[in-house]
């Protein structure tokens, strides 16, 4: 067993070979994780790149451990790590970094299959298409679809990285593994179910929680016990994004902290002279323990049993909150601009600890976390919706029940006619899921470090929104990317049907879903002499999800477009791939006139943008 020298580059890793054993699940890596590992390498490589010291590409990046098994036939056996280790396995290939696989998987053919295809010519157009490998095959696309620089402006996808031979030589030397080999005379189960029953190692934001509570304490040294308990309480209930904040406190402190109709939050943000005559409250008070507040009689509980979902998780949350109330962080003698990578949570917390009042932070945090929760989307459960949820937007609000004479918190829409708005933040969401390059959340929160616009109309939000994605689409999208098949940003797409729905919504029911797959109406394998041109015209193209493009697969447009086939029926289309199925229909027949007609009508909507959204 080596116990020195744990710390691999991957070029050291890959001159081994690997077996996944029977026992490890299939390759089962999702687009989110995988397109965070290419862009966290592509964004560790710029800064390697620009490095001030002398050797370029000298500082190594971590990205996690490998746990093996060296077999007496010098193969390692995966033990844990095999979803990275495979997706860096066809990375490596797409870079033309290894000639053979590395990489082979016990009693599965189907998979050695694909790796023997993949290896000899680092495309999957010879892969027999099972479900067995349709994981792998995605692997692949995503890789090669992936933009690797989502906050630049102009986006690249891994084959038009900038210095691509430095790219390949960071990945090589830089990119460590840390590989752990555990005795040969392992029970590998006992080893599996010690793992599964470890406790989970403490989470960033609650060490973050620790060390603010810390420093809450007087001059000798001693904690101020009480304030810590209310800094507890608050913070745990800020960190479950996925429960509207109120519900998560008492009566008496949700009227302590949301007022009497638990729909505020100004009167527990106003400063610490705030009087008991006017039932103000502020955090600070409460950790001090001033106030003397009145408990209101017959509340009942939460009347809400509504299963929601944050779009981003707490350690993502307070990145935001770095981000708005300090903007930049010091490292290394370096003023650096705050990421929204949740990875650096402690890294940038570090180089902002001098900056930080710990009561004005708690403020801040149920502040915006209240502003979250009213005016950001989130995906609640509905059992009649084809995929299990819809897009809310909701605000609290006390009921009063006459016949039992109770109070209860409930739930009801943030604004009347709010559909637009949904529609619009849910696209943001949609087209940049990423929590990492959430720069549009940034934005929309920052509406709100002026106070007054808690109660922001409904008018004045829809303005902000739409005002962001115009500047958005006016410095990311130009005529170019139009035409690039299945490299067409996917939020161009979006654009384009929440453009047709706001110009006549009637005509359109749908919800913003995360489709990440292009599809060609007219398939490729369709091509010839005539239409070649035209494959990856914006007219032929729409947004679909991967699942179902596979079924589509070389499906004539006439056979997806039926109006009563499995495709139209099969959820309520967007709109720009309604469009394309309805004139499909009408004429019979889905080419090169139909493709150059429909793209004149979305670019004319496209350069209507304003007018159509009103700004």
């Amino acid at each position: 067993m080596e116990t020195t020298n744990l710390n691999k580059s991957l070029k050291e890793i890959f001159s081994g070979k690997y077996i996944v054993p029977l026992y490890q699940r299939n390759y089962a890596w999702s687009e989110e994780e995988i397109a965070q590992l290419l862009q966290d390498l592509y964004e560790n490589f710029k800064k390697a790149e620009n490095s001030k010291d002398d050797s370029k590409y000298d500082l190594n990046y971590f990205i996690g451990s490998l746990v093996v098994l060296k077999r007496k036939d010098g193969y390692f056996e995966v033990i844990d790590g095999q979803q990275r280790l495979t997706t860096l396995s066809i990375l490596l290939k797409l870079l033309n970094l290894v000639d053979e696989p590395k990489l082979f998987y016990e009693s599965r053919p189907e998979v050695e299959a694909f790796f023997d295809s993949f290896y000899r010519n680092a495309d999957t157009s010879d892969v027999t298409f099972t479900y067995k490998v349709s994981h792998l095959i995605h692997a692949v696309d995503l890789l090669n679809e992936t933009v690797v620089n989502p906050d630049e402006a102009v986006q690249k996808t891994l084959s038009e990285i900038p210095n691509l031979d430095g790219f390949k030589k960071f990945i090589l030397a830089n990119v460590i593994l840390v590989r752990v080999e555990i005795p040969t005379d392992t029970d590998v189960a006992s080893y599996f179910e010690i793992m599964n029953n470890r406790g989970e190692q403490l989470q960033k934001h609650e060490i973050l929680k620790s060390y603010l509570m810390d420093s809450l304490k007087d001059e000798n040294g001693n904690h101020y016990k009480n304030q810590q308990e209310e800094f507890s309480k608050i913070w745990d209930a800020c960190s479950q994004m996925d429960v509207h904040i109120q519900k998560l406190f008492s009566v008496e402190d949700r009227r302590k902290y949301f007022g009497v109709d638990f729909n505020g939050i100004t009167d527990v943000l106003l400063d610490d002279n705030a009087s008991k005559e006017n039932k103000s409250f502020t955090i600070n008070t409460v950790l001090n323990a001033e106030v003397d507040y009145e408990k209101t009689d017959n509340i009942s509980d939460v009347d809400d049993i509504a299963n929601d979902q944050a779009i981003i998780d707490f350690s993502n949350f307070l990145m935001h909150i770095f981000k708005l109330k300090y903007q930049s962080y010091t490292e290394k003698g370096n003023d650096l601009e705050i990421p929204l990578n949740e990875k650096d949570l402690l890294t940038v917390y570090n180089g902002i600890k001098e900056k930080i009042d710990v009561k004005d932070f708690i403020n801040d945090l149920l502040y915006y976390r209240t502003v979250f929760d009213r005016f950001i989307v989130k995906a609640t459960e509905d059992e009649e919706d084809e995929e299990s949820y819809k897009w809310t937007l909701q605000n609290p609000y006390r009921y009063f029940y006459q016949k039992r004479n109770t109070h209860t918190l409930k739930y009801k829409n943030t604004f009347e006619n709010q559909e637009r708005l949904i529609k619009a933040i849910s696209m943001l969401q949609v087209s940049f899921r990423n929590r990492k390059y959430k720069n549009w959340l940034q934005d929309v929160l920052r509406i709100f470090k002026d106070r007054k616009n808690f109660n922001i109309s409904l008018e004045d939000y829809q303005r902000n929104i739409d005002q962001w994605i115009l500047e958005y689409f006016e410095s990311h999208i130009t005529e170019e990317n139009y035409d690039t098949g299945v490299r067409v940003p996917h939020f161009l797409f979006n654009f384009i049907d929440y453009l047709y729905w706001v110009r006549k919504n009637t005509d359109f029911d749908f919800k913003f879903t995360y489709r990440n797959s292009v599809e060609h109406h007219l398939p490729q394998s369709f091509q010839n002499e005539i239409n070649a041109g035209l494959m990856n015209n914006l007219g032929n193209l729409c947004l679909i999800s991967k699942s179902s493009n596979s079924k589509m697969n070389n499906e004539h447009p006439v056979g997806k477009a039926k109006s009563d086939g499995k495709y139209y029926r099969q959820g309520k289309l967007p709109s720009k791939q309604k469009v394309m199925y309805d004139i499909t229909n009408k004429e019979g027949k889905w080419g090169n006139i139909e493709i150059m007609e429909h793209r004149e009508n979305v670019v004319s909507l496209l350069d209507n943008r304003n007018t159509i959204l009103a700004l």
